[in-house]
């Protein structure tokens, strides 16, 4: 734990990086890509940000400095990139980072670019969504795969025991205290074999971007970095 803390104490330094889009670099081991979907027009009047955007920069700059000092994968602070969910882009990045997946209208071409990736492989992540912004989610993936549904991932999860051990799943939201419970959801391919994990009444993003700066308890936000790179070390090895 101690060594923890002196890590997100090491973001403040290092979050003056991430000021933009830039390409990032060639040498980069793992690049943080964000997915940028169509949206129906309920945001419109919900936020003066897009949903998809939210807790950009600063949340991607937090992660990989974590994984850049916990595991040695070699992850430059600018390592991170926003990519068009209807571009054959995203076929370039293994895992994929959805916020606010309440608010996803997918069309056709995403509908089929996300099938296939899947099929290819990719591992994907939606955060950022609360209460019955999940029965959104169900729908727009029962488009891309009708014969599948989002199940209740437990604490024996292999996810969980990745790279650091989850001693509970049990969590505090990062706002709406006693109005949410977080819960997580995974998805799987034909096979069994988990693609995709929802932080159901959960904000990771949130936490991120706002833990270096005082703004948020340290337990939930120390846990959902712990659980954030068990994601990445997931779905980058399995």
């Amino acid at each position: 734990m101690k060594k923890l803390a002196v890590l997100i104490l090491l973001c403040a330094a290092f979050a003056s990086l991430a000021i933009s889009d830039v390409t990032p670099p060639k040498d980069s081991q793992f690049i943080f890509a964000r997915v940028q979907f169509t949206m129906g027009a309920r945001w419109l009047w919900s936020f003066q940000e897009e949903p998809w955007h939210h807790d950009y920069p600063f949340s991607e700059d937090f992660v990989l400095t974590i994984l850049r000092e916990v595991t040695g994968i070699h992850a430059p602070g600018d390592s991170y990139k926003i990519v068009q969910l209807d571009s054959d882009e995203i076929f370039k990045y293994p895992f994929l980072y959805f916020s606010e997946p309440g608010f996803m209208e997918l069309k056709p071409k995403e509908v089929t670019n996300l099938r296939e990736w899947f099929n290819r492989g990719g591992f994907a992540v939606f955060d950022d969504f609360r209460m019955r912004d999940m029965d959104n989610l169900r729908r727009q993936m029962h488009v891309v795969f009708p014969d599948r549904d989002f199940f209740r991932l437990t604490q024996d999860h292999p996810i969980f025991n990745t790279f650091y051990q989850i001693d509970s799943i049990e969590m505090d939201p990062p706002y709406y205290q006693g109005q949410m419970v977080p819960e997580f959801w995974g998805l799987n391919d034909k096979d069994g074999r988990l693609i995709a994990v929802a932080n159901h009444n959960n904000d990771f993003g949130e936490f991120f971007e706002w833990v270096d700066k005082g703004e948020m308890p340290f337990q939930p936000a120390a846990k959902a970095t712990r659980l954030m790179v068990n994601y990445l070390i997931y779905g980058l090895t399995h």
